[in-house]
């Protein structure tokens, strides 16, 4: 469900060291494998452009250390990478269903619409559907994505979580996410 996005793989792996050297970059065996094109020469220039990007998107900064470009994690890459390591654990799916709908509701002001906005489009990447107007709905427990995510996103008191054993026209939402 989720797309490993490169940019955000390269941000990850800086984020691992203190400060990553771009001959590190170019060389490592993951970061290679992500960005990997017909030629040696073509991957490592797609990971020195997406570290140039990064950089000027503010996500990382660069430095000089013994005449090489070395980069570092900003305060705002650090926060991008935490949501990105929330989506990418995502919510986890059991093999066999519980029987259980999680339905996700919250009242969050006009005043944090960027976090509200923010917040229904990841609920809609992790295949949340909306139940009625400020309801989501979901077969599969969120609730430790649920938390991480709220917490991340400032949301922690707006954000309510309901179990429920029943729903109107159930056959419709088992059909839409293919449970018998």
């Amino acid at each position: 469900m989720f797309k490993v996005v490169k940019s955000l793989e390269a941000l990850e792996i800086v984020g691992q060291k203190n400060v990553s050297s771009l001959s590190e970059l170019v060389d490592h065996k993951q970061l290679r494998s992500v960005f990997a094109t017909s030629s040696a020469g073509a991957t490592r220039r797609r990971i020195i452009d997406t570290m140039a990007i990064l950089s000027r998107q503010g996500f990382v900064s660069v430095g000089q250390l013994d005449g090489e470009k070395i980069y570092k994690l900003s305060a705002k890459g650090k926060k991008h990478l935490a949501t990105y390591s929330i989506l990418k654990t995502g919510v986890v799916r059991p093999a066999r269903w519980d029987g259980n709908w999680y339905l996700v509701t919250f009242d969050i002001p006009e005043r944090q619409k960027v976090a509200r906005n923010s917040l229904i489009s990841h609920l809609k990447n992790q295949g949340f559907i909306n139940y009625t107007k400020g309801i989501w709905i979901l077969p599969y427990n969120p609730k430790r994505f649920l938390t991480d995510l709220a917490q991340h996103l400032g949301l922690t008191s707006q954000i309510k979580l309901i179990e429920a054993r029943k729903i109107d026209d159930e056959a419709r939402y088992k059909r839409h996410f293919r449970l018998k």
